[in-house]
């Protein structure tokens, strides 16, 4: 009878530590993907450049070195945003990438393009947003939530890529 007894407590206690190890292995490990992941590797790392990494000078320009005095640079334009593309292929992402990680701002025009391979029909869950493209096309709208959306191949339910709109900068 006290064998018993003792198996089931060891049983219990085994599986309590095994099953918290586990736990705290993907926790640490796995979860360096995430949004909100800790970054328990960085911290220990200082960010100082070595020498190799310092930030080279601007080369002359060739007025300065003819002894004319340099115009002053205009301001310099705002550069437009590449356009981000989400590739889809049989209506899911590639397997290697796996749902392609776009970020924009509240307020702000967000434009990505889905590059498909046959026709496709998806959905931006919270934002209300459902389209069918035939072929490669760019989504444009204006991002008026906060928030992290997924979106939803309507066909197979598999994520593409998660849109993650911040605040206002």
């Amino acid at each position: 009878m006290k064998r018993r007894w003792l198996d089931w407590v060891l049983g219990i206690g085994l599986g309590l530590v095994i099953g918290l190890g586990v736990l705290v292995y993907f926790v640490f490990v796995h979860s360096e993907g995430t949004i909100d992941a800790p970054k328990v590797n960085e911290a220990g790392q200082a960010t100082t450049p070595s020498r190799t990494q310092q930030p080279q000078r601007p080369p002359r320009r060739q007025q300065a070195e003819r002894g004319a005095p340099a115009s002053p640079r205009p301001p310099a334009a705002k550069q437009p945003r590449p356009v981000p593309v989400v590739k889809v292929i049989g209506g899911a992402p590639p397997t290697a990438s796996g749902p392609k990680q776009l970020t924009f701002h509240k307020g702000e025009k967000v434009r990505f393009e889905i590059e498909t391979n046959e026709p496709f029909s998806f959905e931006i869950r919270g934002l209300g947003i459902k389209q069918s493209i035939a072929e490669s096309s760019v989504i444009a709208f204006e991002a008026t939530k906060v928030g992290q959306f997924p979106v939803i191949a309507t066909a197979t339910l598999i994520g593409v890529a998660d849109l993650r709109i911040e605040p206002p900068r």
